[in-house]
């Protein structure tokens, strides 16, 4: 079995400036492909340390996977310090700096100095390309017997309780930025150690679910969850959990066969707790209803302040269903752009049933959409009251033919940006859930 180590590099992280997405990410993806990952390290903008990490995390893991550094700054050290660590020289990539200086002048700027550095590598490892950015990786495998002869590393501490004093070591790098090391990892990582590490085909199916716990949804499929190959693993997710069905086989034929029966039952039985696969998301999906279905829809929103607007919308194509949307903050807004009644805002409140209500019917009417959907609550910290506490939220839907609303009870000890996420996930889904409905009444009739 394959063991994996990732290096996190960065000051930045360290001091908590920003978080290390990457190394989640990374040891998802490992799992995926069946690699244990048994070691993960955050090391700062320093030549000495970064050195002293990449010399141990060879000497006793398989693959060895650095993000960040990777830049043109004088404190992106990765290269170098893999070269000095393991007694390589640097040289320039010529084609790597025909490429930097294309990508410099398709927007129309000369490369920079400092960008030079980026066209470096270390004698004997291979390039591995960014097509999103201007830093590439590289691929080097290491001859371990011989780093120990010339005493570069020691043959000695292996804490995972295996002797790695023969064999390779691959390092791996990536830049720092989530997006780009996101591409180069599905376009032409993953693939490489699939074939040539593993020396396995592994697929997997991500099947995702809303509206039922991870305990829940792991109780439901607990016969699947002991499966061997096919595995079946849950896995929570904000507001929303999933469910990995992964095989191995000696091809990606046999593989998707293993996998496709499980997946169809947990489809089956899921129904419409599983929203999507892989990809998906609550917004691409709902976005495709709305276009199968040709219709149109209008939000009003109250305490998310535009979220649920943005996540429709950050879809492309989504001007194909989203025309005018309306954040309705104020009384003031919900009576003169939403015609919500006074005697409602007055009488029952902006966080009500009845408010939900007039707010859908009112913001459909105003935009002529097929469907209105509203959300009004309270968000917090402040602003709730025994009888409406924080994390109480209302939503409505309104096709013209009638209007249905939900409460929500998101809980006070939830910070604002999450009640604001939640009610997002749940403004979504409940749009998901009414075009599911009215389409299987398409079917019937």
């Amino acid at each position: 079995m394959q063991s994996a180590e990732i290096i996190a590099i960065g000051t930045e992280i360290l001091l908590g400036q920003i978080t290390d997405t990457n190394s989640r990410f990374l040891s998802e993806e490992l799992a995926r492909l069946g690699i244990n990952c048994f070691f993960h390290t955050t090391v700062g903008d320093n030549p000495e340390r970064i050195i002293s990490c990449l010399k141990r995390a060879v000497s006793r893991s398989d693959i060895v996977i650095t993000s960040g550094g990777l830049g043109p700054t004088a404190d992106d050290l990765t290269m170098e310090c893999i070269a000095s660590a393991f007694g390589s020289e640097l040289k320039t990539d010529e084609a790597v700096l025909v490429e930097l200086k294309e990508f410099f002048a398709g927007r129309g700027y000369k490369m920079p100095p400092s960008n030079y550095k980026q066209a470096m590598r270390p004698v004997g490892a291979n390039i591995l390309p960014n097509p999103r950015g201007t830093a590439p990786g590289i691929i080097w495998r290491l001859d371990r017997a011989k780093l120990i002869a010339d005493g570069l590393i020691s043959g000695q501490g292996q804490e995972n309780g295996a002797s790695f004093s023969t064999g390779t070591s691959t390092i791996i790098t990536f830049p720092g930025v989530p997006h780009e090391l996101r591409a180069m990892w599905k376009e032409t990582l993953a693939g490489f150690l699939s074939e040539q590490v593993v020396g396995e085909t592994i697929y997997s199916v991500e099947l995702k679910h809303i509206g039922i716990g991870e305990s829940s949804l792991a109780e439901k499929y607990a016969t699947l969850l002991e499966g061997k190959n096919p595995t079946v693993a849950p896995y929570a997710g904000r507001g929303e959990c999933r469910l990995r069905v992964t095989a191995k086989a000696s091809s990606r034929e046999e593989a998707e066969n293993l996998v496709k029966p499980v997946v169809n039952q947990i489809l089956s039985e899921s129904g419409s707790l599983c929203y999507g696969r892989d990809d998906d998301s609550l917004e691409s999906v709902v976005g495709d209803l709305l276009r199968r279905s040709k219709l149109t829809v209008a939000l009003a929103e109250s305490c998310t302040g535009g979220l649920v607007s943005k996540r429709l919308t950050d879809v492309p194509g989504a001007s194909d269903y989203v025309g005018l949307n309306l954040v309705t903050y104020s009384n003031e807004a919900k009576l003169k752009e939403l015609q919500v009644p006074a005697a409602v805002l007055d009488g029952e409140g902006a966080v009500s049933e009845a408010c939900a209500r007039a707010m859908a019917q009112g913001v459909r009417r105003k935009t002529g959409a097929d469907i209105g959907l509203s959300i009004t609550g309270i968000a917090g910290p402040g602003g709730g009251s025994e009888e409406k506490p924080v994390g109480l939220v209302y939503l409505g839907i309104d096709s013209g033919q009638g209007t249905d609303t939900k409460e929500l009870r998101l809980g006070n000890k939830s910070s604002r940006s999450e009640i604001r996420y939640r009610t997002a996930n749940e403004s979504l889904n409940l749009l998901r859930l009414y075009l599911l409905e009215r389409q299987e009444k398409t079917f019937e009739n």
